[in-house]
């Protein structure tokens, strides 16, 4: 019998696949964490030998399959608490740029070529662990927060970074997981999955998609005001 749960004379693709070391690369205190626990996983579009991994050290590490790596192989803030980086995503129109999400409700916005945060969002979520952090693939500023407390919340940089656009409470239902839809016309769709297995579409609203700024320049154009 097959443990694999494949059918006789169906076909099996084996893919070679490779470790990462998730040690901290050239960090001192790496005695005080013997063992590091990963969460979030992505590879670099323009790079596909590197690698970002999120760990529960308030951090995300850089790896790569080859021998060198470029710095800075740790994103992290400068005092950063052992605190869970559950989630990671980049940029869909600049890979330069991810964001985090961690377990004490912080936002960070890095740039894969400086170690440090961009912009720290720190009162997002009132504290509450994040779930789930999106880019949005309609517009550069705009990404979607899920939290342990069943909220999602929708951010525009380009409109304000003090607090989101939107926030939706679904404390009744529980929310399980978002994710977006593009239409052929018209705003983006957010579909939104229940623990009860229902699906509930909601429209993002057109006024948070200026279709007459450049994607890629908007994001910048937002950083230069804050750097």
């Amino acid at each position: 019998s097959s443990g694999i749960n494949a059918e006789y004379g169906g076909r099996v693709k084996l893919v070679k696949s490779a470790l990462i070391n998730v040690n901290f690369p050239q960090n001192p205190t790496v005695d005080l964490f013997p063992e590091v626990r990963t969460f979030s996983f992505r590879q670099s579009f323009t790079d596909t030998s590197l690698y970002f991994v999120s760990t529960d050290q308030g951090s995300v590490l850089k790896a790569s399959r080859n021998q060198s790596i470029a710095q800075p192989t740790v994103y992290a803030p400068e005092f950063s608490p052992a605190t869970i980086v559950g989630s990671l995503d980049f940029n869909k129109f600049n890979w330069k740029y991810f964001l985090t999400g961690t377990a004490d409700g912080v936002i960070s916005l890095y740039s894969v070529d400086r170690g440090e945060p961009l912009v720290i969002l720190d009162r997002s979520t009132r504290g509450r662990p994040i779930r789930t952090v999106k880019w949005s693939r309609s517009s550069s500023t705009l990404f979607y927060v899920m939290d342990s407390a069943n909220k999602f919340y929708l951010w525009d940089l380009s409109e304000r970074d003090s607090t989101p656009l939107v926030i939706e409470s679904f404390d009744s239902r529980g929310l399980r997981s978002f994710t977006e839809m593009l239409p052929s016309a018209g705003p983006p769709v957010v579909v939104f999955t229940f623990k009860d297995g229902s699906l509930e579409a909601h429209h993002v609203k057109k006024s948070a998609i200026r279709a007459d700024v450049d994607n890629v320049s908007k994001l910048e154009g937002y950083l230069a005001t804050v750097l």
